[in-house]
């Protein structure tokens, strides 16, 4: 599997930007949406494109919208990820046709136990599958023919947080007979941890226990936009993902979130029953490291890469939450939702989403080396949780205590500062690059295992950053590394610092410590 996205030259991509509101394609809200993603330096646009606009009578298909919205992207700039909102849009059907809607009949809603309707169209329903299908076909030939040479859409959202609302499974008739049937084949072996299934029978219920109807449903939306993803895939292969809606760790499919959707529950599920979906991915509105963080590693799979389509923008948890996805769980994508929100009436980045907006540009300034050393250990993550005064990240020849009040070091600085939070890449054995903001960073080179005193050597001036060789600013051009500014005297006899997303680049000296590396 591919790793990142990739541009039409096969570069690879790390994609960082802002999603539109619902309804913002097609509208002049559009232009501060690019407004807005050019304030949190993205390269990424995601907009949505409509299947009641694709397709305003049975079988007539105008492609207007969807052309305009690629042509828009292009001309910002700016990468665009387009998002089908047909049949599901948070599990509700809000976009389909009108010629769907009219006629329950044919195209069917879910229903409860007690055969009332719930707002979401059942994936038993072959009908609504095929007239979607069919559209989103339309679709690809669309993009195809408008992008193809340019590579401006780099992947298509099928779909938006599918799944049932408001019940766990859809107990029609039709859903029922399939809910009598085995458990297919390809899901020998998969099971769900805490189910209480026996595992005794190969029903849904013995082998998915307490999470039956949730596995069952997940299959069969599996399956459902897994034939709308491979009819478009064979008219234009391009990356095509599912997006997830997500309640707390561990809460109930059609309570907490739509039921048989991608959730963490049932991914090995997903995994077999949508091969031609390369990614599952959360959208993650939960401000709580520990939340966030559950999510992180559910996703991030061997067989899953990372890339999160949806978060929230606004205060301290979120600046920080951009740093885990992009350092600590190295995520290939990050994107917040409202693009248009995140500006004030006067159309300038509203103050509770700056520093949102300053960590957005510090993976932006530093993806290169997130792209080249993905996955290698040479990317770590400093954050300030609460509470914190110090970081400390311990490598084999170093000890770095990252420090998080530049205060003192800077006396001019008198404003209330954010939670400190960077990124440290070594790409070097003596080599370092700092992105940051409100972090501040000591190297001491640690003894050798035969050192006799290394606490005395630790503490002397030659096992510190003091005997480095060149501390930068500066920015990256593609891969070339560009100086801005040499720093020396008093703003190296310090701490290491960053501020607002700067990057920094740090020589240290090869005879660092090298007393106690050779003893």
């Amino acid at each position: 599997m591919k790793t990142f996205f990739q541009d039409k030259q096969g570069n690879p991509l790390l994609l960082t930007g802002l999603q539109s509101h619902n309804s913002s394609t097609g509208s002049p809200m559009m232009e501060q949406t690019i407004r807005a993603i050019r304030e949190f330096h993205g390269n990424l646009l995601e907009a949505p494109v409509y299947w009641y606009w694709l397709e305003p009578e049975e079988g007539v298909y105008d492609t207007t919208h969807v052309r305009e919205l690629i042509h828009t992207a292009r001309e910002a700039g700016l990468y665009l990820v387009i998002l089908w909102f047909a049949t599901n849009k948070n599990g509700h059907p809000n976009y389909v046709p009108e010629y769907v809607k009219i006629r329950p009949d044919i195209y069917r809603l879910a229903v409860e136990p007690d055969g009332l309707p719930v707002p979401s169209m059942s994936p038993h329903c072959q009908a609504t599958m095929r007239a979607d299908q069919r559209a989103f076909v339309e679709l690809m030939k669309c993009i195809k023919e408008e992008d193809e040479d340019y590579g401006t859409v780099l992947a298509v959202q099928v779909e938006n947080e599918a799944g049932l609302g408001g019940t766990d499974r859809d107990y029609s008739d039709e859903a029922q007979q399939d809910f009598e049937k085995p458990v297919p084949a390809e899901l020998d072996g998969v099971e769900i941890e805490d189910s209480g299934a026996s595992l005794k029978d190969n029903s849904w219920r013995g082998r998915f226990g307490r999470y039956a109807n949730e596995a069952f449903t997940a299959w069969y939306q599996a399956r459902y936009i897994d034939e709308i993803a491979a009819a478009g895939k064979q008219v234009y292969n391009i990356p095509m993902y599912v997006n997830a809606m997500l309640g707390f760790p561990y809460s109930e499919g059609g309570m907490a979130y739509n039921s048989g959707g991608p959730a963490v529950r049932v991914l090995d599920i997903w995994k077999k029953a949508a091969p031609s979906i390369d990614l599952l991915c959360p959208d993650i509105y939960t401000p709580a490291r520990d939340h966030y963080t559950h999510f992180c590693e559910a996703y991030r799979r061997e067989d899953n890469a990372l890339f999160i389509p949806e978060s929230g923008f606004v205060g301290t948890a979120a600046a920080l939450n951009v740093i885990r996805a992009a350092a600590q769980y190295e995520a290939v994508g990050i994107c917040c939702f409202g693009a248009e929100s995140t500006l004030d009436e006067e159309g300038n980045l509203r103050e509770d989403v700056k520093d949102t907006a300053v960590s957005f540009q510090m993976v932006r300034n530093i993806a290169p080396l997130l792209v080249k050393y993905h996955g290698t250990g040479n990317i770590h993550p400093i954050i300030q949780d609460e509470f914190m005064a110090e970081q400390l990240i311990q490598l084999p020849d170093y000890r770095i205590t990252a420090h998080f009040d530049v205060r003192r070091r800077i006396p001019d600085t008198r404003e209330t500062l954010p939670r400190g939070r960077g990124i440290l890449v070594q790409t070097g054995e003596t080599e370092f690059y700092l992105t940051g903001d409100n972090v501040a960073l000591d190297f001491v080179s640690r003894p050798g295992p035969n050192e006799e005193m290394p606490r005395f050597w630790m503490a002397c001036r030659q096992s510190n950053q003091l005997n480095f060789l060149t501390v930068e600013e500066g920015h990256f051009e593609g891969d070339k590394w560009v100086v801005d500014f040499r720093r020396n005297g008093d703003e190296t006899n310090y701490e290491l610092y960053a501020r607002k997303g700067e990057v920094v680049r740090i020589r240290l000296n090869p005879t660092m410590g090298v007393k106690g590396k050779v003893n």
